[in-house]
């Protein structure tokens, strides 16, 4: 039984609902509203917007933009082609539905996003803009992605329409004047532990800027048809070969100013690996077992991100730092009897209690893309501070995107 883990994960939020129901409740179409002379800010903000909703909803996306942008359609021809679904693009829609996303600009009544320099702005607008970071880019839609899905699949209306910025170059909320961005940025010698949904993120933030550095994508795993779904980056074609994921996601970034290579391994504790100098080294595994053992990553700054894997935290998203004096270590935020929540007998789909589609339902994450490029985006943009030497005092930030977003966890 191969179930979407977004259907899954619906199933399990409304309380044990079956996967039939839960899957027809995505047979939304989405309108995604530009301004009549969308930037190059604007464009990237419906690509990324366009490769969240593909993955999130089944109907169709109706882009209303006046007049012809060649640049446009093929980003988002792009995104299609990567979900074997460019026939769900509508260039020339008639009419319109009640699930809408205006992006770079406002229209009244609808969710919207927009980012200037490193700043991102949810259910606003910026009158004087600047050429967006990419961090920022995806962190807007991001959010207001999460916002959107939450009305239309679960009925929540409460924060559809809250308003907030946040600089992702400082990790600071608030109104406040955009930082401008430096295109020429060299991050220095990365690893990257994870290509699943959290490092498939981060190769999406690093897809759409002009960085520069050394990027080693460690993962022994190919995909699983899943990871179409829950990997934002990930290209159908590759998930059916299927190709292994470190491959997939090095390959896909060939062509930029970053050298990218794959590490086929697992990690475990000694490996050679982490005896390695990094400027920076990512954690993007989703289990606890992995996540101790590296706390001798031999690392200026261990990063590591997370995102929510039941029904009491999904659409959570957790960015941790560490490596810095007083910082606590990343292993003893995931002690050895921690793990995934055991959900109640009656909230258990009853395909989860009679077969999966690959692992038993307590080994079966219920990740949503939007929160996986929300935690890629502050892994991106904390590697950018420490490439600058301006790294955040901040060592924690949990976010719930289902939630009031602005009301984040930081320490």
């Amino acid at each position: 039984m191969n179930i979407s883990r977004i259907t899954k994960a619906i199933a399990v939020a409304r309380r044990g609902q079956n996967f039939k129901d839960a899957e027809n409740i995505r047979d939304k179409s989405i309108d995604l509203f530009l301004s009549p002379q969308p930037n190059e800010t604007d464009c990237q903000m419906a690509q990324v917007a366009t490769a969240l909703v593909l993955r999130c909803f089944n109907g169709k996306i109706r882009i209303h933009s006046s007049g012809s942008n060649r640049r446009l359609r093929a980003l988002l021809e792009a995104e299609g082609n990567k979900m074997g679904a460019v026939e769900r693009l509508d260039f020339s829609p008639r009419e319109s539905g009640p699930w809408r996303l205006a992006i770079g600009h406002h229209v009244e009544g609808m969710i919207s996003a927009d980012a200037s320099g490193w700043t991102a702005r949810i259910n606003g607008v910026f009158s004087e803009k600047s050429p967006a970071a990419p961090p920022a880019i995806t962190f807007a839609i991001a959010c207001a992605v999460a916002k959107l899905f939450n009305q239309a699949i679960f009925d929540a209306h409460q924060n559809a329409h809250e308003s907030w910025d946040f600089c992702l170059l400082r990790f600071l909320s608030g109104v406040h004047s955009p930082i401008q961005m430096d295109q020429k940025i060299s991050l220095g010698r990365i690893g990257v532990l994870g290509a699943g949904a959290i490092g498939s993120a981060l190769g999406c933030v690093l897809s759409i800027s002009d960085w520069s550095g050394a990027i080693e994508v460690i993962d022994y795993d190919a995909y699983q048809d899943p990871n179409l779904e829950t990997c934002v980056f990930a290209d159908i074609q590759d998930v059916n070969r299927p190709l292994r994921k470190a491959l997939a996601l090095a390959e896909a970034l060939k062509g930029k100013n970053l050298d990218v290579h794959e590490r086929r391994c697992k990690v475990e504790a000694g490996a050679g690996l982490l005896a390695e100098p990094w400027d920076a080294f990512v954690c993007a595994v989703d289990n606890p077992e992995t996540r101790r053992i590296l706390d001798d990553a031999n690392a200026r700054v261990l990063l590591n991100a997370g995102v929510g894997a039941s029904k009491h935290d999904m659409g959570w998203v957790l960015w941790t730092q560490h490596g810095q004096p007083g910082q606590t270590k990343l292993s003893s935020l995931y002690q050895a009897d921690s793990g995934m929540e055991t959900a109640d007998a009656e909230d258990v789909p009853e395909e989860f209690r009679e077969e999966c589609s690959r692992m038993g339902y307590q080994g079966v994450s219920l990740a949503l893309p939007f929160a996986g490029l929300a935690a890629g985006s502050l892994l991106a943009a904390s590697l950018v501070q420490q490439a600058n030497g301006k790294q955040t005092p901040l060592s924690f930030i949990q976010l719930d995107l289902l939630g009031k977003q602005q009301r984040m966890t930081v320490r």
